[in-house]
């Protein structure tokens, strides 16, 4: 698992808002800080829990295991080792019903209280082989159940570590989320081309909550997407 987060852009944003160690695994369960507030955001594990945070404490179940790794500031992974062509490619993950789960342009998820307040992101999902290969990945919303499936195939070296990631919704610079500056520096798109997108791009209407400003075409497109309460940057696409 550990090979398989070095293949991964290593965006570390250091903030004092949420002190270290504020991730917490109990009976199946992770709970971290969600942005601000003092309410918890918490996820259910399907089957396979980790007994504790860390790549070491990881849960086996006839060779396939899930680990936690602590990010800072409340974000974490969950990471599903997938040992074999056997084992299952289908994971779920219950998020707590205080919440309201929406799909991202970007193919993650934006984490909403009920009254419409941003909690925090759920990175779109990765998975990478043995080789560090990647191997295609989605999520599907059913309720407050996420379902993660990771697409195998006859040419896919085992194992395989798939990995979706809790960031809260801390404002870390200016009005960018964690997770747009982690996205943005991920795609090679700087927070002047940010702005300038803000500023220049064509406006339309994102999903519920969002809008998008659109400037480029084809693989120089970027797409920045807008919370419209508070105007934070969400996240950042190109492409």
């Amino acid at each position: 698992m550990e090979n398989a987060l070095s293949t991964q852009p290593d965006v570390r944003i250091d903030t004092a808002n949420i002190p270290e160690g504020q991730v917490v695994v109990h009976a199946g369960k992770v709970t971290a800080p969600a942005a601000n507030s003092a309410q918890q955001f918490s996820i259910a594990l399907d089957e396979l829990s980790p007994a504790a945070v860390g790549v070491s404490a990881v849960a086996v179940d006839d060779g396939d295991g899930v680990a936690l790794t602590d990010e800072g500031d409340g974000a974490f992974r969950t990471l599903f080792y997938v040992a074999d062509a056997k084992s299952p490619t289908e994971y779920r993950f219950e998020v707590d019903a205080a919440f309201e789960l929406i799909a991202l342009e970007d193919g993650g998820i934006t984490v909403r209280t009920k009254d419409g307040q941003l909690a925090g992101t759920i990175a779109p999902p990765w998975a990478v082989d043995r080789h560090g290969h990647e191997v295609p990945t989605s999520y599907t919303i059913v309720g407050n159940t996420v379902i993660q499936r990771v697409f195998t195939s006859t040419s896919t070296a085992f194992p395989v570590v798939a990995d979706p990631f809790w960031i809260p919704a801390l404002m870390v610079l200016g009005h960018l989320t964690r997770h747009a500056i982690t996205q943005a520096a991920a795609r090679g798109v700087s927070q002047a081309m940010i702005k300038q997108v803000l500023q220049n791009g064509v406006r339309s209407a994102g999903h519920k909550g969002t809008s998008v400003f659109t400037q480029g075409k084809g693989a120089n497109r970027i797409r920045v997407v807008v919370d419209n309460k508070t105007g934070n940057v969400i996240t950042v696409t190109k492409g």
